[in-house]
């Protein structure tokens, strides 16, 4: 744990560290989204097989799912949220930065 200088430079490190936190939380449900993507569209094509199907109509057809649809929206809106997060706790960290030089000055 580094040291402050003054309760600025603390109050930005401390809310760049909840920032990035809420970042990392946010890519797990990114990956947990794209996980069920994955997995759906493996379960399909194994079914498409199953018939003697093409992994191409598997495909197709899981991409017009609604679990399908789900799945790629709630990996776009999660990956948003960690990408605002992340550059959040960016700009906090330089602040911190900032101050912890500025009271050295």
């Amino acid at each position: 744990m580094p040291k402050f200088r003054s309760v600025e430079e603390k109050a930005a490190y401390t809310l760049a560290e909840e920032l990035s936190a809420k970042g990392f939380e946010a890519m797990k449900l990114a990956e947990e989204a794209a996980e069920d993507f994955r997995s759906g569209k493996m379960l399909t094509r194994r079914q498409f097989k199953q018939r003697g199907l093409t992994q191409a109509d598997a495909d197709i057809r899981w991409a017009g799912t609604t679990q399908a649809k789900k799945a790629l929206s709630n990996n776009n809106w999660y990956m948003s949220q960690a990408t605002m997060y992340q550059e959040a706790a960016a700009a906090q960290y330089a602040k911190a930065l900032y101050l912890n030089r500025a009271e050295t000055a």
